[in-house]
């Protein structure tokens, strides 16, 4: 979905240019008039809008579909991972416990919601693995993605995603971590498919 980026003015998040420094993930309100990298009384957070932007020509090549989130959002967030070539970027788009949605978008404006299948992966694999403490579990476990680990990377075809299983708030019971492994197909729409499933 290409956009109008003429009326729209918007600010790059930090840390979320591609390894050309091309490319980068903003934030925007559409008709906001204020310069300010943060939100101010005057903005209408329900407004806000994320955009991939093309940084060398100052414009927007498409609004993100899968997050709307702002400096200092409560439980809130982004981070980044591109792939060494700029064509393509993974957004992680933090909650509390999980994230509120994972996508990849690439440079064409081609995007897909990928967290659903991250989500159904790791069930799968502790279903078959972790059997009658997993399923005892399953109703209130929360899939947390390690962004700072080594683990979580991003080839041109290839991205590691490393995945912890838990209870939110419990002192002790179900806890698992498992790494993804998926081979990324970047020409065109932006698809996975699993490589291998494994406990780190």
């Amino acid at each position: 979905m290409r956009v109008a980026s003429a009326s729209i003015k918007y600010q790059v998040f930090n840390s979320t240019n591609s390894p050309n420094k091309r490319y980068a993930v903003a934030w925007g309100i559409p008709g906001r008039t204020s310069n300010s990298p943060k939100l101010d009384e005057n903005d209408d957070f329900e407004k806000v809008e994320n955009y991939l932007v093309d940084t060398k020509a100052n414009k927007i090549i498409t609004k993100l579909k899968y997050s709307k989130t702002f400096p200092n959002e409560n439980h809130g967030g982004l981070s980044t991972l591109w792939t060494p070539d700029s064509k393509l970027v993974l957004v992680v788009h933090e909650g509390k416990w999980q994230p509120r949605n994972v996508s990849f978008v690439n440079v064409n404006g081609g995007q897909v919601n990928i967290f659903d299948q991250l989500v159904k992966d790791t069930h799968a694999y502790l279903a078959k693995n972790d059997g009658a403490a997993f399923q005892k579990n399953k109703e209130k476990l929360v899939y947390s993605l390690d962004t700072s680990q080594k683990s979580f990377k991003l080839t041109n075809n290839r991205l590691q995603i490393p995945v912890s299983v838990y209870i939110p708030k419990a002192e002790s019971g179900y806890e698992s971590n498992v790494l993804l492994t998926y081979q990324v197909e970047t020409n065109g729409y932006p698809k996975l498919s699993l490589v291998n499933v494994k406990k780190f």
